[in-house]
């Protein structure tokens, strides 16, 4: 810590660290062998590295390695070389070099493939087969030192002709360690599985953490429990698992990825789920086509598993075919849906060939489903291509964000003047959120670029040893890169013309595919292909200035209207005026005669509304707190929006209307929510604790009482920061 100073330190506190010397030796492929055990709560086994140095040479070795606990730099021991990999509580034993004499000609780096030859990926198993059968005396045992961090690799500078080099690191998985959750599903029955952590997947193996550095991989999990009922794995492998038994009678489930990824992009799961076959089902729109075939598995817990696969049959066909549309073919050829446990943190997490789905997308009438429309997208967006920097999130969620209703509305079959409609309606509901975001979100996370300069000016490297922002605990529950991203293309959109904007990225993502991009990248590609932009003086720099680099809201949202011909907003516009005028009239009558009773007129919803409807009355009279609303209002109310029946978002809003009311009748509403709802309730938290209402205090810290164990480490924090906010403790828990 010496000749560090207090203001250097902060400056980093709640940014990711980026510790890996990956510019100097890269992970072109890795194995991982390890051992799942519910009864410890742990991975144990190994990781094997195959390395290459760039150009051939092993690093120098006054190279400095960043350390973020203290900002200061490391060097290497004299007369060896470092490896230097990104890890977070794990527990490491040994790390060995294996005895390459020399370099394999069969190894393949990719190139600018998005998959590398199966060849490449048999030559890396068998080289690993018969590495593990060296004998003791080929393999070297090497220094080592695991810090906050990282993991730091002595090399002995023996093979100074070698480009190659393998490395088996044994360890195990610490049982609190944050990129794993251990818990149980729905049905009680244990399961683990990773949950995106800030930290990604650092403490389930060490790694090269960093957007560029991509690698193929083989990975083989043995289940020890004995105990437990028929578990299976779930991995973001390219096909279905091999499933065979080792000598103790143990299933062995192998995978693989012949895709270079990044690690942060490895997940698993592991449970007691059951399994449906729905290729078939995703296949059928495929049919006309030569070799596209979806292989569509869904794992769920039993309890749910009949309505996911009724609603996921009835949503996926129609869904494949609106992205073969908007943006091509399905390009993977397997694709896994778990159903995850109710304290997941989010409603949906896509994965290479692996999605996870949150069981509060389920209702009858599909509204929830858009969110597999964003989870597929990713696809393109963030799977197969990605943000060369892990701050520009916009480029994966703001762009998903902005395309998945327009798959989701060509997958409910809407016609063009009601897809028209409901996605304006759909857009007046996110505007109102963003204004909402903004007035509760911090300026420095306001900015969709926060690694660029106050000019605005792009840069490449720009403190590459962090990612600015990265720990934030604040960043666990905001939208703002989501909505702000979604704007700005739909601005795009609306100058250029929807037909061209839409070809114009579909064009772009589908030369980019297996490659990293920029945001200025991006929006130089379409100023390019739409001229109507620059047309309307527009520029590329100004736009990043504009709606990247600065925070508030961007200028062009300021004369945000409201279309006044949209039918489904002047619905809801009419409800609200309505019960205005009658709480007018109903005040009149008071001021004529107090001894007059009241009349507690029902609220009269005059025809069915659509779900975003009932989210933007709901909404309005959250926002409209003069607006009187008796006992009576509020069952009427409830029983006119069928809110038991409807979709999260709309029981969401319902609850924040009884908090904002204090409306302790229907307190049991907002307790069944917080419960089956984890993934959207956790500002509902503060909401009560503000309400200054004894009972709803307390109903806070009850449902907090009962699930902060099986909380992901994310919503615990915030969630108690909530409700204890004297407890300074809590900001420490996320950097650990």
């Amino acid at each position: 810590m010496e000749g560090i100073s207090s203001k250097e330190q902060n400056k980093h506190e709640f940014d990711l660290p980026l510790s890996s010397n990956f510019f100097d030796v890269k992970v072109q492929h890795f194995v991982i062998n390890l051992s799942c055990s519910f009864s410890s709560r742990t991975f144990k086994g190994s990781l094997t590295i195959f390395c290459n140095f760039n150009n051939g040479n092993i690093f120098c070795s006054d190279k400095e390695v960043v350390n973020p606990e203290i900002v200061a730099p490391i060097t290497n021991s004299k007369g060896s070389d470092l490896i230097v990999l990104d890890c977070f509580a794990l527990d490491v034993d040994s790390c060995m070099l294996y005895d390459l004499h020399k370099k394999d000609s069969h190894v393949c780096t990719g190139g600018t493939s998005i998959q590398i030859a199966q060849c490449c990926m048999e030559n890396y198993l068998l080289k690993y087969e018969s590495l593990e059968k060296c004998p003791i005396e080929s393999i070297n045992f090497l220094e080592f030192h695991v810090s906050k961090h990282y993991l730091k690799i002595c090399l002995p500078n023996v093979y100074p002709n070698t480009s190659e080099v393998v490395i088996k690191i044994n360890y195990k998985t610490f049982h609190d360690g944050p990129s794993l959750m251990w818990t149980k599903d729905q049905n009680l029955s244990p399961c683990v599985l990773t949950c995106g952590h800030q930290l990604n997947n650092r403490s389930l193996f060490p790694s090269q953490d960093m957007p560029q550095a991509m690698s193929t991989w083989h990975c083989s999990i043995t289940l020890t429990d004995r105990g437990i009922h028929e578990p299976v794995v779930v991995m973001t492998g390219e096909t279905p698992p091999t499933v065979t038994e080792n000598q103790n009678g143990d299933p062995v489930f192998h995978f693989s990825s012949s895709y270079p990824m990044p690690s942060s992009t490895l997940a698993i799961a592991v449970g007691c789920w059951k399994f449906t076959d729905l290729t078939a089902l995703c296949s059928t729109e495929h049919e006309n086509t030569d070799k596209c075939m979806l292989s569509c598995h869904l794992y769920s817990p039993p309890s749910l598993h009949t309505q996911f696969v009724d609603q996921l049959s009835r949503y996926l066909p129609p869904c494949l075919k609106a992205l073969k549309t908007v943006l091509g073919t399905y390009p993977l050829k397997h694709l896994s849906l778990v159903i995850v446990p109710e304290c997941f943190d989010s409603l949906g997490m896509a994965c290479p060939h692996l999605m996870f789905l949150s069981q509060s997308l389920l209702c009858e009438d599909l509204s929830m489903m858009y969110r597999v429309s964003h989870e597929l997208c990713h696809t393109w967006f963030g799977i197969l291509t990605g943000s060369r920097c892990w701050t520009e999130e916009w480029l994966t969620e703001g762009v998903c964000c902005y395309l998945e209703f327009i798959v989701h509305a060509m997958a409910m079959q809407w016609g063009e003047q009601e897809a028209k409609v409901r996605a304006e309606l759909r857009a007046l509901i996110k505007y109102r959120l963003l204004k909402a975001e903004m007035s509760n979100t911090p300026e420095h996370l306001q900015t969709l670029r926060p690694n660029e300069s106050n000019t605005g000016i792009h840069s490449e490297v720009t403190d590459d040893a962090f990612v600015k922002n990265g720990l934030d605990p604040e960043k666990n529950v905001m939208q703002v890169h989501y909505l702000k991203g979604f704007f700005l293309l739909s601005h795009l959109e609306h100058i250029a013309g929807k037909d061209l904007f839409l070809h114009t990225i579909k064009t772009f993502i589908n030369q980019q595919l297996g490659q990293l991009f920029t945001s200025q990248e991006l929006l130089q590609f379409i100023f390019d292909e739409c001229p109507k932009l620059r047309l309307a003086g527009l520029t590329v720099d100004q736009t990043c200035r504009d709606w990247l680099d600065c925070p508030g809201m961007p200028e062009a949202l300021s004369n945000f209207s409201v279309n006044e011909s949209n039918n489904l907003i002047q619905q809801v516009y009419g409800q609200v005026s309505q019960l205005r005028a009658r709480a007018s009239h109903k005040r009149t009558r008071k001021q004529r005669s107090s001894s007059l009773k009241p009349t507690g007129a029902l609220i009269e919803i005059q025809r069915e509304l659509v779900a975003d409807q009932c989210l933007l009355l709901l909404d309005l009279l959250v926002e409209d707190s003069r607006l009187p609303l008796t006992p009576a209002h509020m069952a009427s109310l409830r029983r006119s929006l069928h809110v038991t029946e409807a979709n999260a978002e709309v029981q969401h809003s319902w609850c924040e209307l009884v908090v904002a009311r204090r409306a302790v009748r229907w307190v049991r509403d907002v307790q069944v929510f917080l419960y089956r709802h984890q993934a959207l309730g956790v500002y509902l938290y503060g909401e009560l604790m503000i309400s200054e209402t004894p009972r709803l205090q307390q109903l806070a810290r009850t449902c907090y009482s009962h699930l902060q164990d099986s909380m992901s480490e994310g919503t615990r924090t915030t969630v108690r920061s909530l409700l204890f906010p004297e407890d300074t403790s809590t900001r420490d828990q996320v950097i650990l």
